[in-house]
């Protein structure tokens, strides 16, 4: 039997969470971050589905990759990137913030969240 320490006792830990914030980013929390395995990750470029008002999020760490977007790792824990032109090309309300559920889709290898839950 091997024992692994734990050390990261400041770390909030929930439900794998995004959340579209009122200032035009979008936030993963800790609980994503930690399940997901997103630490190696330095981009984030975004999809939307019209149809099924789904939000796609491909983590990558090549800048150059189009749409890239930097995320910002916060000492809490969790990421931000800004957001702001997609939300407002696809007209999605971020008036306030609003925390939706996030899942892996593997068969599109992306983070996925509806917007209407």
């Amino acid at each position: 039997m091997a024992f692994e320490r734990y050390t990261k006792t400041n770390l909030r830990m929930g439900e794998p969470q995004i959340s579209i914030w009122s200032r035009g980013q979008i936030g993963l929390n800790s609980g994503a971050i930690e399940k997901y395995k997103l630490n190696n990750f330095n981009y984030a470029i975004l999809y939307f589905d019209k149809d099924t008002k789904t939000v796609g999020v491909m983590m990558t760490n090549d800048k150059k990759e189009p749409g890239a977007m930097k995320l910002v790792k916060r000492k809490s824990g969790g990421f931000s990137f800004s957001a702001q032109s997609f939300l407002k090309y696809y007209e999605i309300d971020y008036s306030k913030t609003v925390r939706y559920d996030l899942t892996y889709d593997k068969e599109e290898n992306m983070y996925t969240f509806q917007l209407e839950q």
